[in-house]
């Protein structure tokens, strides 16, 4: 394990006995490094040099999740690429696997992307407990148009007491419907390699199964030139990501289904290792 704080990104780097290929781990809305870390040591456990890269609430990182750089994936991209690494990927979950779209989408020198918990758009920013009227992410200083929530009632006590978890599918659902624009779409068709969408069916954080079928239908339609495949489980919640989390009790299904839910992580590592060695 080696920390880097350098060449503009903060990160954990796990490296392999090969030099074939390595995958940067961004997480979502947690934030820090903590969750990217974890997962990032899980893969390399497995044989996979993974870069774990921490993109906002730390001390050297933005600390609202809005207007973050995408600069920050190209220079960990050219990190790699400088040791040695030929083919260099990403591995995103839930708003990290907005990240990790989004960077493919811009960045050529990305050859595969798993998307775990995935969006299909740009959506807009999170400032402390509000959405923060800009957009998540920039690109050559420049926000990104974004999918914005300035119509839509978001209130997490609400939402609790009236579905008795954590998550806001219905909100996502409504913006979907009135604010998905060509403009703050994902360019997915953009991205230089195959792609592997995880999503579960239940997801009461964001609707990420139907979000990755949008992604789907969009790269049938545009005829993209890589694989893809979509993996849709059930019973699974939001956290499909290979890691032990004490927070799941927060959504409903992993309450009534803990042990399938558990099942569930596990059969998506597995299924993103045997779809990382076919690369």
């Amino acid at each position: 394990m080696q920390k880097i704080l350098c060449e503009g990104f903060q990160g954990i780097f796990y490296s392999s006995k090969t030099k074939e290929k390595a995958m940067i781990v961004v997480s979502g809305s947690d934030g820090g490094i903590k969750w990217a870390n974890k997962i990032a040591s899980v893969y390399s456990a497995h044989g996979v040099t993974s870069l774990a890269i921490a993109y906002w609430k730390t001390k050297y990182t933005s600390k609202t999740l809005a207007l973050i750089p995408i600069e920050i994936i190209q220079s960990a991209v050219h990190w790699l690429k400088k040791n040695g690494y030929s083919k260099v990927g990403i591995y995103g979950v839930s708003k990290g696997a907005e990240f990790a779209l989004l960077s493919g989408s811009l960045i050529p020198q990305i050859e595969f992307v798993i998307a775990v918990s995935p969006s299909c758009c740009v959506f807009e920013g999170i400032a402390k407990s509000a959405y923060s009227n800009t957009s998540s992410w920039t690109w050559g200083g420049q926000p990104l148009p974004y999918a914005s929530f300035h119509h839509i009632s978001v209130s997490i006590v609400k939402n609790l007491f009236k579905n008795h978890e954590f998550g806001f599918a219905k909100q996502y659902l409504e913006v979907l419907a009135t604010e998905k624009k060509e403009e703050n779409i994902i360019k997915v068709e953009s991205i230089n390699g195959p792609i592997l969408l995880l999503s579960a069916q239940e997801d009461a954080q964001w609707p990420s199964a139907e979000m990755g079928m949008m992604i789907c239908d969009r790269l049938n339609k545009k005829g993209f030139a890589f694989s893809f495949h979509h993996e849709v489980f059930y019973p699974a919640s939001h956290i499909l990501c290979p890691v032990k989390t004490k927070i799941g009790f927060v959504y409903r299904i992993e309450r009534q289904h803990k042990k399938e839910c558990e099942a569930s992580r596990k059969q998506a590592l597995q299924m993103s290792l045997d779809w990382l060695t076919r690369l």
